[in-house]
């Protein structure tokens, strides 16, 4: 193979191997309707289930960043896909909670392997041309895999049960993690710049200084960060509730089939495909348009306009999905959903990497990617509780108020400016 060849064959390695990582995260999530239906779980359980995972996730996130710049790629990408594997393969086996919670823990702690690795293999296999690209698509294997894995689930619990879905997901994960271990190489046979190396010359004084200049700390003292921040961790809560839970609400508010409400967890993901392409488009044109002309970022006014899409798609997913609504109708508001859902996750990532100084820029996306992940956790087991008292809906409700809030505080402090001010 030439190297071009090698560079294709190892990012179709690393794409079905976080399709795979994602396929695994939500193998359980998909079968909670059969869960529940069977008393072998209650809602509170269940938010018991995904919290522990989340928590898991947010803590291995950063564990995994460090252990990718000590670790080989290439056994850190394969080993968080064999300990995921054995987790879904154990979960498969178990029936208690205590067991349940501990192992989905352990899903979820597998999971901060995955990102991490590819990304380190990304720029050590591919060029500053080709490196936006690759990555893009690459993220993108999330998306589908969303998309797919709903509809497999439905298929294989319809033929079997609940514990041959997850038991599936846990040997595609192995498999993967053999291929992976086996396929990859951490260095390229060539050198591959990269774009750390090809700044270096430029900014090594800059970022010399900004280091110097400017702590984590100081990070704190901005306000636009913990806007960033606090809209992060609203529409991510959102994102997680609607992947999460949207198909039990579906099931058991609205009679919907499993295959019919799992069809919307699918249209979701495959709106957020489109969604997070079409966020870059948006912001490149207001940046173009207004930049110099606001005081704040133009990024927020598209951040805006996805975060409102979120609270009508919301208000209508509560109000106007009943028994008799249309399949295409269903579809449609799901994909538009997804897309507004994941539009503004790739905008705040944008924005908290280059609003500050690239001595502090990774802090302040790790800052707001804590944040994220516990609207992930909020959407978990409190999420679950409010259902278990006042049943599904009351649970969107409070998610569609809970955006609107932030569609609110955005629109009044869109003119904030991502300052840093130095601690004395």
């Amino acid at each position: 193979m030439n190297f071009r060849q090698k560079q294709l064959f190892l990012f179709s390695i690393l794409f079905l191997g976080y399709a795979t990582y994602a396929y695994s995260r939500k193998s359980v999530s998909l079968t909670l309707p059969v869960l529940l239906s069977s008393g072998i779980l209650d809602k509170t359980g269940a938010g018991a289930i995904a919290s522990a995972q989340n928590l898991a996730y947010a803590i291995s996130k950063f564990i995994g960043g460090v252990l990718s710049d000590k670790l080989s790629p290439r056994l850190l990408f394969s080993a968080g896909l064999l300990l995921s594997g054995l987790s879904c393969l154990l979960f498969s086996f178990s029936s208690a909670l205590p067991m349940f919670v501990l192992l989905w823990f352990m899903n979820g702690f597998a999971q901060g392997a995955g990102w991490p690795s590819c990304a380190k293999l990304l720029k050590k296999w591919f060029s500053p041309s080709q490196f936006g690209t690759f990555w893009s698509t690459l993220s993108a294997s999330s998306n589908l895999s969303g998309a797919l894995s709903p509809m497999l689930t439905a298929f294989i619990i319809s033929y079997t049960d609940w514990r041959s879905s997850i038991a599936f997901s846990g040997v595609c994960s192995l498999i993967m993690s053999i291929v992976g271990f086996c396929t990859i190489n951490d260095q390229p046979p060539i050198n591959v710049i990269s774009l750390e190396e090809k700044v270096k010359n430029v900014t090594e004084k800059e970022t010399s200084k900004e280091s110097t200049k400017y702590t984590s700390k100081d990070l704190l003292k901005s306000p636009f960060l913990w806007l960033i921040a606090g809209s992060y961790m609203s529409v991510f809560a959102a994102k997680t509730a609607a992947v999460d839970w949207s198909q039990l609400y579906l099931m058991e508010d609205r009679q919907f089939s499993q295959l019919r409400a799992s069809s919307f967890v699918s249209s979701l993901e495959s709106g957020g495909f489109f969604g997070g392409i079409l966020a870059g488009y948006l912001t490149d044109i207001l940046m173009k348009k207004y930049e110099g002309r606001m005081q704040g970022s133009p990024r927020i006014l598209a951040a805006i306009i996805f975060m409102g899409g979120v609270a009508a798609s919301l208000y209508a997913f509560v109000n106007f999905v009943t028994l008799d609504s249309s399949q295409v109708f269903v579809t449609v508001l799901g994909m538009v959903l997804g897309g507004c859902l994941y539009g503004p996750i790739a905008i705040y990532g944008i924005l908290a990497a280059e609003s500050y100084p690239a001595a502090v820029s990774g802090t302040a996306h790790a800052y707001v990617a804590l944040s994220a992940n516990i609207g992930a956790m909020l959407a978990g087991l409190p999420f679950s509780y409010v259902a278990q008292l006042y049943g599904w809906s009351a649970s969107f409700v409070f998610i569609f108020l809970m955006v609107s809030f932030t569609v609110v505080i955005m629109v009044l402090l869109k003119d904030l400016k991502p300052k840093v001010e130095k601690q004395e």
